[in-house]
């Protein structure tokens, strides 16, 4: 059975930021319905950024931020992110967003495993991201007093977080404090965390 193959697709919805569709399939003799949503043409995907802040005379720290998000009416915990531009390259937006959403600037790590493409909730969404880590220098001037500079729809809180086995705990404690929401990636590396030696 070829499971790449459409019967047929049927958009429900067009937003102006996600198209909501029917998929009319088969499956071993049964007909069925999945509702999905997808970004509309042209869309470039996104870009998710682990920004990790090194200092010559204390250890590094991850910086993640407290985004609000409407759906859930609450903020939530996650690592800087956003839709990837038409103009420049992944890595070019990447630091873009890091820069605007946190004030610090970064430089591209060397890191293998930059740059893959990740699905968050394929049973619901064509949504994709690449994830990339990236270097912030603690100690440089221009990162001693970052300044935001967001979208007068954006609503972001900056915390600096200790890496390491603590992590988790730190994350559950200031969610808990601030009745803070825990995205899905965010938590599976605390969770990381815990395996290190």
């Amino acid at each position: 059975m070829d499971f790449n193959t459409k019967v047929d697709e049927q958009l429900i919805y067009e937003g102006k930021w996600l198209h909501y569709k029917f998929l009319h399939f088969e499956v071993n003799g049964h007909k069925k319905v999945w509702e999905f949503v997808e970004r509309p043409p042209g869309h470039r995907g996104g870009v998710e950024i682990i920004p990790i802040i090194k200092y010559k005379e204390k250890p590094s720290q991850l910086i993640l931020i407290a985004n609000f998000r409407p759906p859930i009416r609450k903020f939530c915990l996650e690592f800087p992110s956003g839709l990837v531009d038409q103009e420049g390259t992944i890595e070019e937006n990447g630091l873009r967003e890091i820069k605007e959403e946190t004030g610090y600037t970064a430089q591209i790590r060397h890191f293998q495993y930059n740059g893959v493409r990740i699905r968050n909730d394929p049973w619901k969404s064509t949504e994709n991201e690449v994830s990339i880590v990236v270097d912030i220098d603690g100690d440089s001037e221009v990162n001693l007093n970052p300044k935001q500079q967001l979208e007068s729809d954006e609503n972001i809180i900056v915390y600096k977080m200790n890496m390491g086995k603590t992590l988790a705990d730190e994350i559950l404690q200031l969610a808990k404090e601030k009745d803070y929401e825990i995205s899905g990636l965010l938590w599976f590396f605390a969770l990381g965390q815990q395996f290190t030696n």
